[in-house]
């Protein structure tokens, strides 16, 4: 072999290595896109050709419709720029997602599908450098959990308005709008089941939103369903607005949380996992004047809701849900959550149950809790998303938890906000 035809080996060599990005070794060529099913399930990978050799796994919340493919990022308030997706593949972010299954109210199977596919990620790609979780209401408490269980995997997760009490606290608010829905309207156990245990095959469509009474247009209704905004304490812009993320008004998607999405929980964990026996339903006296205006006697109605404070869970369906649904706290990995102080559906006090447990386990230095002003539920623009990713990286990067710079105010970010304590 000749001299020049070495020096011409060698340059090919040389470019082809310049081509190839920095980071983990590659096995397949980028940039890369695959949508297909795994053990059934189907998943999304998008891989960039400036691959920075980090990935972010996406956890969904709750959908109500089945998706042509599985979104890769959190939906954000629509006008929102930069366009989340192309911002973070445009700076070499590797993103993956699980479709889940069963309308994803799983926590156990969102867990499942996502490790599962961050393994196939990495025999698939290469092995990642970084691996952040990212999840959304009950794909947040998926990330959460996640990260507890599996330190050695991820290096870090954001979760944005999480389920962070708890699949069973959850759920059991749930309940209370089930039980003021039910003294302030009937209830329709024909169509929907007792109260105590909803039918598990309910459907969103035919048997739950065509059957409930909704608010009428000339307002005759208004008062029974302003008892049930405040004795659940949601407040009345989230409530009577519309939710520019879900394109729903905040009343209809308590309807869809509070009876169809914990009918759904019930069929995973097949039979009744809500109770009330340590709540109490009460009111503020200007509330109640103000209810009477609307020709609604509240003290009658909260006398109902009280004398059915005995509703209990099956003992095995609430081991399930406290089996696969909540979170101990132990942190050995950096944790940020991003919350809405008038989220009107995964209420911001599910921040201060967590917070007390992460304290539990003196591991708060793990734990940063940062609020956004935009109203309703997870309501984010993706100006917030990558300011809570930019200041996770940092986080990593340097072992400095960030302060309040990274979260101006100017970018809608309440650096003073204080969550209120869990309401039972």
């Amino acid at each position: 072999m000749g001299l020049k035809t070495i020096l011409a080996a060698v340059t090919v060599v040389a470019a082809a290595v310049q081509a190839q990005p920095p980071g983990p070794a590659l096995r397949v060529p980028l940039p890369f896109d695959l949508v297909d099913i795994l053990d059934g399930v189907r998943f999304k990978i998008r891989v960039p050709r400036n691959w920075n050799g980090k990935l972010l796994v996406y956890l969904q919340g709750t959908k109500t419709a089945p998706v042509p493919e599985p979104a890769v990022v959190p939906r954000v308030l629509p006008g929102s720029q930069p366009d989340l997706e192309e911002t973070l593949l445009s700076r070499g972010y590797a993103l993956a997602a699980s479709d889940f299954g069963n309308m994803d109210m799983q926590v156990k199977e969102a867990v499942e599908d996502s490790l599962a596919l961050t393994s196939y990620f990495r025999g698939l790609v290469g092995d990642p450098t970084r691996v952040i979780l990212w999840g959304t209401t009950l794909g947040g408490l998926a990330a959460l959990k996640m990260i507890e269980d599996y330190p050695r995997v991820f290096d870090a997760a954001i979760a944005t308005c999480p389920w962070a009490a708890g699949v069973p606290r959850v759920m059991d608010r749930q309940l209370d709008f089930g039980l003021a829905y039910a003294v302030a309207f009937g209830w329709p156990a024909d169509r929907w089941g007792p109260l105590e245990q909803l039918r598990p095959d309910l459907n969103l469509q035919t048997d739950v939103l065509s059957v409930a009474q909704v608010p009428k247009e000339d307002g005759s209704n208004r008062g029974a369903w302003e008892f049930i905004r405040l004795v659940r304490g949601i407040p009345s812009e989230a409530f009577w607005g519309t939710n520019p993320v879900y394109n729903a008004p905040g009343w209809r998607i308590n309807l869809v949380i509070g009876i169809w999405a914990r009918a759904v929980n019930e069929g995973f964990a097949a039979g009744p996992i809500t109770q009330n026996l340590d709540h109490r339903y009460t009111l503020k006296p200007e509330e109640k004047t103000y209810l009477a205006g609307l020709g609604v006697n509240a003290d009658e109605l909260l006398a109902k809701m009280n004398a059915r404070r005995n509703i209990m869970a099956a003992p095995h369906a609430r081991d399930y849900v406290e089996r696969f649904g909540t979170l101990r706290g132990l942190l050995r990995r950096p944790v940020l959550t991003l919350h809405n102080p008038t989220d009107n559906v995964v209420e911001v006090a599910n921040e201060s149950v967590y917070r007390a447990q992460v304290e539990g386990w003196g591991c708060q230095d793990r734990l940063l809790q940062v609020y956004v002003n935009n109203v309703g539920h997870n309501v984010q623009t993706s100006a917030q998303l990558l300011a809570t990713l930019e200041a996770m990286e940092s986080w990593l990067d340097t072992g400095k938890r960030p302060d309040a710079s990274f979260f101006p105010e100017d970018k809608g970010f309440d650096n003073k906000f204080v969550p209120p304590p869990w309401p039972h």
